[in-house]
């Protein structure tokens, strides 16, 4: 009786993916909810009995610097939370401020190629958003920015993952090489005024520009694994600061 009840959880959850997407393509034509939703439902597809953490000790309480060993220091909470298990605030790529809705037509960034970008002092020569376009340093100081896709990246090579649960939200403790941990709250992504994936993915900005009009780069994970990947400018995602050692 387990069992079936374990490939009954799977099927839905196929099922739930799929009508996810059949959504984004009834209400948003744009290419990057397609993108967003085609890339994060390959992991969402996770068997349904993984074995799960069921509460994980991080031991930053607050906003606070924590170093773990990595070429950056990391926030101890998303920009706008004041714990490490809220969301805080939503914001599309080179933005400032959250919104009701997030689309492409009132994205300030979307469709915009590189160069355009570059002419438009939105970023610098390596891709990366200016000081001014970063919604971390224009919140938190100039000591504060978004972390680049390098950065990110360094985060899952060099970082012990793991899936549970803080407080009763889903997410990921990320332990570094020195022992030291964070945690990131799977709370989903900003599409229109619909919120989705909430508990089930993580969708976290980093500052560099995707060679594509409609996309730059984001940390992106499910129950499965994390990556870095291309998702769409318009969205709101959150934003886990990182800060100069």
């Amino acid at each position: 009786m387990k069992v079936k009840m374990i490939k009954f959880k799977a099927v839905s959850s196929v099922l739930c993916v799929a009508s996810l997407i059949g959504c984004g393509e009834t209400r948003n034509s744009n290419a990057d909810i397609e993108k967003i939703t085609a890339s994060l439902a390959e992991q969402q597809c996770a068997v349904a009995n993984d074995n799960m953490v069921e509460t994980l000790n991080v031991e930053e309480d607050g906003f606070k610097i924590v170093d773990m060993g990595l070429s950056v220091k990391w926030a101890s909470c998303n920009l706008g939370a004041s714990k490490s298990e809220q969301p805080g605030n939503y914001y599309a790529w080179g933005e400032l401020n959250k919104k009701a809705n997030y689309n492409a037509n009132n994205s300030a960034t979307y469709s915009y190629s590189l160069t355009e970008l570059r002419s438009k002092k939105v970023i610098d020569s390596n891709n990366i958003l200016l000081p001014t376009k970063d919604a971390a340093t224009i919140k938190l100081g100039k000591n504060w920015r978004m972390p680049t896709r390098e950065e990110a990246e360094e985060l899952i090579k060099k970082c012990k993952w793991e899936w549970g649960l803080k407080n009763g939200v889903k997410g990921y403790k990320v332990t570094g090489p020195n022992g030291k941990s964070i945690f990131l709250p799977a709370k989903g992504y900003f599409f229109g005024s619909q919120l989705y994936d909430t508990d089930e993915t993580g969708n976290y900005w980093t500052s560099t520009g995707y060679d594509n009009g409609n996309f730059s780069y984001a940390l992106d994970f499910s129950r499965r694994r994390p990556k870095v990947a291309s998702s769409g400018r318009s969205g709101g995602r959150c934003i886990r600061p990182v800060c100069e050692k």
